[in-house]
């Protein structure tokens, strides 16, 4: 996934900067870092994409099994 869809998805799911950031234990400025694009790190981009597909999967599987 690039890192401009990165955003777009984290908003998608309702997760704040703040939100993600502490539940990756990385600051805030990195997670902007990441989707602005500024941070062309693969593995930093591979961590944080990591972690909004697996936030993704969680929110359906919650959204599944509230209904």
């Amino acid at each position: 996934m690039k890192y401009q869809n990165l955003k777009k998805l984290r908003i998608s799911l309702g997760i704040t900067v703040g939100k993600a950031a502490e539940e990756m234990f990385i600051t805030p400025q990195t997670i902007c870092n990441i989707e602005s694009g500024r941070t062309v790190k693969e593995s930093s981009l591979f961590y944080y994409e990591l972690y909004l597909k697996y936030k993704k999967k969680y929110i359906e599987h919650y959204r599944e099994m509230n209904q």
